[in-house]
């Protein structure tokens, strides 16, 4: 499995049983028609084609902007890979077209899982462009990948210096500082996201949820995760139910808890994972009969 996918780990709660704890920056937040290709290359699907063709419009300030291209985004890995063009928000059209070849051929290179010609490719785009924002957050991320958090969060830093509100960058240093469990950084820059957009960033209350569960701030982890289920209207990514269900553990309901885990159940796809979260229900259900 990709380094990019959900993995789990036992946790104890106050409760009568133990259930694993997901780290939920792990986990991709996929819409549906991305995760058979998710599966086989992180974050890039098979079918992806290159565009150069930006959506402009003008600014108040009467500056020509434009938002990424589809195709900009959607060669992030998860979960920014499934961040809406809305979400991601706009960044000025300047951007040469030697660097936009660069971050294309670093997209090519990636679907085809070759991630050191992809980081040359893509550290070509910003020494092109130094304020080529998603070719800072793809970098960023490649960087986690292997195993350079500290350059990865400098690379995620400095795609907002070519918008202070460019989402995927703050999206990008949540991930890192959730995925290294440095919860306050988690908190800080998902708050910071949210207020950009706190109205479809399911990605975000995640993020924000599971922070605030590991600092043991229960009914702002509660209140954060039930908004990114009130966005996720479509049940694209079940985990939520999994974070909610961590979340009543905690809390010691295991009422709540078991309803949220048999929500996970109705939307999960992996073996492994069900087979674990049925296992979780029966002690609940043997604790409750006691």
């Amino acid at each position: 499995m990709s380094p990019s996918f959900a993995s789990f780990r036992s946790i104890v709660f106050p409760c009568n049983f133990a259930i694993p704890f997901l780290l939920i920056s792990i986990a991709p937040f996929l819409s549906a028609q991305h995760h058979s290709s998710a599966r086989s290359t992180p974050g890039i699907s098979q079918n992806t084609t290159v565009d150069d063709a930006p959506i402009t419009i003008i600014s108040d300030e009467g500056m020509t902007r434009r938002f990424p291209t589809p195709n900009e985004y959607a060669c992030f890995l998860p979960p920014l890979n499934s961040v809406g063009q809305g979400t991601i928000g706009v960044v000025d059209l300047r951007v040469p077209q030697k660097a936009k070849s660069e971050y294309q051929n670093g997209c090519a290179a990636l679907r085809k899982n070759k991630t050191g010609d992809a980081e040359r490719h893509l550290r070509k785009a910003v020494l092109q462009y130094e304020k080529y924002a998603a070719a800072w957050v793809l970098l960023g991320q490649l960087l986690e990948i292997e195993h350079k958090p500290d350059e990865a969060r400098d690379a995620c830093s400095k795609s907002l210096n070519a918008s202070a509100t460019y989402q995927a960058g703050y999206l990008c240093l949540t991930d890192i500082s959730t995925r290294q469990k440095r919860w306050d950084d988690a908190l800080t820059f998902s708050a910071r996201s949210l207020e950009l957009d706190p109205t479809t960033n399911a990605l975000a209350y995640a993020y924000n949820a599971t922070a605030n569960l590991n600092l043991h701030r229960l009914l702002e982890a509660e209140k954060s995760a039930l908004k990114a289920l009130e966005i996720d209207v479509r049940n694209t990514e079940p985990r939520i139910h999994f974070l909610l269900a961590q979340i009543y553990a905690a809390k010691g309901d295991a009422a709540g808890t078991a309803a949220q885990l048999r929500e996970y159940l109705k939307f999960a796809r992996d073996p492994d994972d069900i087979a674990m979260v049925n296992r979780t229900l029966a002690k609940i259900d043997g604790s409750a009969t006691k």
